[in-house]
């Protein structure tokens, strides 16, 4: 899809990581969640269509170590 924006300004994109400062305390950040959810999908053995299992269940486990 073209870009529909009038101006040619870049667009903000969610950094890959969140400053410890600026994240509540002891929540792990998006890079963390997306590494522990990425090595569950490689221990499964690459097989697609898991990806939102993988990702909660990082994000619960990262949780419960804080």
């Amino acid at each position: 899809m073209p870009h529909s924006c009038s101006t040619s300004h870049p667009h903000r994109i969610r950094p890959i990581y969140e400053p410890a400062q600026l994240r509540p305390q002891g929540r792990p950040t998006h890079a963390e969640i997306a590494r522990l959810a990425y090595s569950y999908w490689e221990a499964r053995g690459r097989k697609h269509g898991h990806a939102v299992e993988d990702w909660l269940r990082a994000e619960r486990d990262l949780n419960k170590r804080a």
